[in-house]
């Protein structure tokens, strides 16, 4: 773990929400029955997530099948919609790359970034994201993201949650 890795690991510690305080039906239930779910992995989804530890990559299953995701693209592609995009920490121009490949993203869509913290360039670049204008919602969950998209996010909000 670098210096920058490290400080940003203590700051997602002082931070990190649980479901309590948290205002977001949306987040709520996210935390309720994606983040905090024990039970075994039921997923009708395979995904895999290379360099990814498996907590996270079983989080990512879980996540597709709690929101009924069956597009799911990893960067770069050529689909024609998706569901859900997953960025890995090779991507490193991730704002020109979800412009380029808005088209792609439906109103429930999201794109899950991984290693948000691991450079200074990376978190730079996950804090951009964050407050660019097309991003209704941010969640960070110290080593992926979450970049949501809904109309129904009448604010734009961002939190950072255990996990």
């Amino acid at each position: 773990m670098t210096l920058h890795e490290f400080g940003q690991f203590l700051i997602y510690k002082w931070q990190a929400k649980t479901r309590h305080g948290i205002h977001s039906p949306f987040v709520y239930d996210l935390i309720d029955n994606v983040l905090r779910d024990k039970s075994p992995l039921r997923s009708t989804h395979s995904i895999n997530c290379p360099g990814l530890e498996l907590k996270y990559e079983n989080l990512i299953n879980r996540i597709a099948d709690y929101y009924n995701y069956n597009n799911i693209v990893s960067l770069p592609t050529e689909n024609n919609d998706a569901d859900m995009l997953l960025m890995f920490s090779t991507v490193n121009t991730w704002i020109k790359t979800i412009k380029a490949h808005q088209h792609l993203l439906k109103d429930n869509s999201m794109v899950i970034i991984t290693d948000i913290h691991k450079t200074l360039a990376h978190t730079t670049e996950w804090n951009k994201l964050c407050a660019d204008s097309f991003v209704q919602m941010s969640i960070d969950i110290y080593q992926i993201g979450f970049l949501l998209f809904r109309k129904e996010f009448k604010e734009k909000q961002h939190f950072k949650l255990q996990y």
